[in-house]
């Protein structure tokens, strides 16, 4: 796999995201206990832990998509606990989903625009009276849409149907898609699931790319190889709770990592 270079994000600046305390149940199961993080500008950060440890949950809090029932969100020194999904994406936060989530009868370009909308003015007034500075900012769109795809290397494919598209494609549409929106940070969940060896690898110089641009990444991933090859920070949860956070190497020999994954600590590892 291809190295990513990593960066030393500690430079006193303030964090991009500041999770503090957060916590939700639904009905009687707790997904969340007492969460609290910080995200420095320009890292990528890891978010592992066994399946079902909350990992999606908490995208879906930092999203707005459910709210927190205690704890707080900041972004860029924001609370955004009053911010609805759409006030997050244009405040700067994208995403991904775990079940890959495109508009099947739209074009692969189409598909892309629709993630750029949020950074247009035009509406639907804009679109009824076809004033000269609409057509401008569609073209400006369009062209900002191509150079997009070209980034992720579906260029060729920008007319196909999205539905069309190999399940990899798509994978890199979505990716497209939440960069269209012009995000600060970058939400990715399980961007490797269902890629094969070679596209993981592509994969994991795409994402070095994103961060090239200035974007911040917190992506889940269960691909121990790629989050510890790419990633600056990894967080670990575990039965909705926090366990471990630090470098890569400190993870891989935290044992309370070793005895969520594995089922006994570190010092048993061996006997």
């Amino acid at each position: 796999m291809k190295e990513v270079k990593k960066e030393n994000c500690n430079n006193g600046e303030a964090p991009l995201l500041r999770v503090r305390s957060l916590s939700k149940a639904f009905g009687g199961v707790q997904a969340q206990k007492d969460i609290s993080f910080a995200i420095d500008p320009g890292s990528i950060t890891g978010l592992i832990g066994p399946n079902g440890a909350g990992k999606t949950t908490l995208f879906n809090l930092i999203t707005g998509i459910f709210p927190p029932d205690s704890g707080t969100i900041d972004f860029n020194g924001r609370d955004m606990a009053a911010c609805k999904v759409h006030q997050r994406v244009a405040a700067g936060i994208a995403r991904t989903f775990q079940n890959v989530e495109l508009f099947g009868s739209m074009t692969v370009l189409e598909n892309v625009l629709v993630g750029l909308h949020v950074r247009t003015r035009s509406g639907m007034w804009g679109a009824l009276t076809r004033l000269p500075w609409v057509k401008r900012e569609e073209r400006e769109a369009r062209a900002n849409a191509m150079e997009l795809l070209e980034f992720v290397g579906l260029t060729d494919l920008a007319h196909a149907p999205s539905r069309d598209l190999a399940f990899g494609w798509q994978r890199l549409l979505e990716i497209a898609r939440a960069l269209a929106s012009r995000p600060q940070l970058l939400l990715l969940d399980e961007p490797a699931a269902g890629l094969n060896a070679v596209e993981t690898r592509a994969l994991a110089d795409l994402i070095g790319r994103i961060r090239d641009r200035g974007v911040t990444t917190l992506l889940v991933e269960h691909d121990m190889n790629l989050t510890m090859e790419i990633c600056d920070n990894i967080i670990v949860l575990d039965q909705g709770r926090k366990i471990a956070e630090g470098p890569p190497r400190r993870i891989q020999e935290d044992e309370a990592v070793m005895e969520a994954y594995l089922g006994f600590g570190a010092n048993c590892a061996t006997g």
